[in-house]
């Protein structure tokens, strides 16, 4: 009789580590869906997860075909089609490589990303302006490689320049491994950056010079390749490395404050426009925003920065009142930085018809600008340069 007493608790001990064991097992499994789940979406960039045994073919598929400081494109890509031979993009309708009215540099809403060749924003105004705008953007770039570029292109000889920033360029102007932020696990995705000093001067952090050894060890334990990454995964703004227990990767994803940013409506980049933001990015674009129109103007050309607003601002702009790049705009005033944001222009423009419709995917309400959403920037572009005397 006592031996069946004492086991009661036993068992009943048993049967709760049994319960609580089983429930576990099923939220580790849950979550280990979950965060599958995201990383085939379009968050996966909140997830650190790199393909060690894919490795080896990447940095063979690289071949060495990048770009010492700035990653891509390489030297030789540079100057290949769709570029002609000054690096600029094929213009069908103005071909000579001389002579350019003005010349832009930025990202892939410069370049012209997901539509034709002569149908992006900066082809569909050099039709308007009746001359060649050479296009120097680069799909993936960020202000600083744009910045960069600008400096190498001593043969731009056009005397407008325009410099284009899409609002994310704020992250990835404190990044280094364009892998921590959702690009391709490749080493063509590692470059310089920017850093300031205390007294606010601009400093090149120089791209590290790594071998396939280095490759692994940057995909291994990236701090030991690129310690000035702002973005290393499981930072307070990096993603969250995959690994178990599962379910504290996903809460450590739910604290993300990027995450926290999107839920609010804001873009996810939202924190880094701000002033005491640890990143330092608002500082900093600022920063080499200013040294790209100094820069232009030590060359006898005058310089526009122009803000290229995402799908994301507009929707900031509607709940708030102000799109998410205000305190660049605001700083880069008070330096007396000519800056321009066409999103008043656009939504004028635009009438009664969404925002989402200056996009590649109106369904989605995603993407980069579309043929249509390119023929109004342009419209407005044009119109901003002319009443600013600074084409005819």
């Amino acid at each position: 009789m006592v031996a069946r007493s004492d086991a009661s608790p036993v068992r009943r001990v048993a049967l709760w580590a049994s319960a609580i064991f089983l429930l576990l097992a099923v939220m580790e499994g849950a979550c280990a869906i979950f965060l599958h789940l995201v990383m085939r979406s379009s968050a996966h960039f909140l997830i650190w997860n790199p393909d060690i045994a894919a490795a080896h073919q990447q940095w063979v598929s690289a071949g060495d075909n990048w770009d010492d400081e700035l990653g891509w494109p390489s030297p030789r890509t540079a100057v290949s089609p769709p570029r002609d031979r000054t690096g600029a993009k094929q213009n069908l309708d103005f071909p000579e490589s001389d002579h350019a009215c003005a010349s832009a540099y930025g990202d892939s809403f410069v370049w012209g990303d997901d539509v034709p060749l002569a149908k992006g924003w900066i082809e569909q105004l050099s039709r308007k302006l009746g001359c060649r705008v050479a296009n120097y953007g680069v799909s993936g770039y960020g202000t600083d490689q744009a910045y960069v570029r600008f400096t190498r292109m001593t043969k731009d000889e056009a005397p407008v320049v325009l410099l284009g920033i899409f609002p994310e360029n704020v992250m990835r102007n404190v990044n280094q491994y364009r892998g921590f932020i959702g690009f391709d696990q490749s080493p063509l995705a590692l470059k310089g950056r920017f850093v300031l000093d205390g007294a606010g001067h601009l400093i090149w952090v120089q791209r590290p010079r790594i071998d396939e050894s280095g490759f692994l060890r940057l995909l291994r334990d990236p701090a030991s390749i690129v310690p000035q990454d702002y973005l290393l995964p499981d930072t307070r703004d990096g993603p969250v490395t995959l690994r178990f227990p599962y379910l504290l990767t996903l809460a450590r994803l739910a604290l993300m404050p990027r995450v926290w940013a999107r839920i609010a409506g804001y873009p996810s980049w939202n924190d880094f426009y701000r002033a005491d933001h640890p990143s330092g990015a608002l500082p900093l674009t600022a920063a080499i925003a200013e040294a790209f129109v100094r820069e232009a103007e030590r060359r006898g050309k005058r310089a526009l920065v122009v803000m290229l607003p995402g799908a994301s601002s507009f929707r900031a702009r509607a709940k708030f009142g102000e799109p998410e790049y205000t305190s660049l705009l605001n700083v880069l005033t008070a330096r007396h930085v000519d800056v321009f944001d066409p999103g008043t222009a656009l939504l004028a423009a635009l009438g009664q018809r969404s925002y989402c419709e200056l996009y590649v995917m109106p369904a989605d309400c995603s993407g980069h600008y579309g043929v249509f959403g390119s023929g109004l920037v342009a419209d407005v572009m044009s119109t901003e340069l002319r009443r600013r005397g600074v084409v005819k």
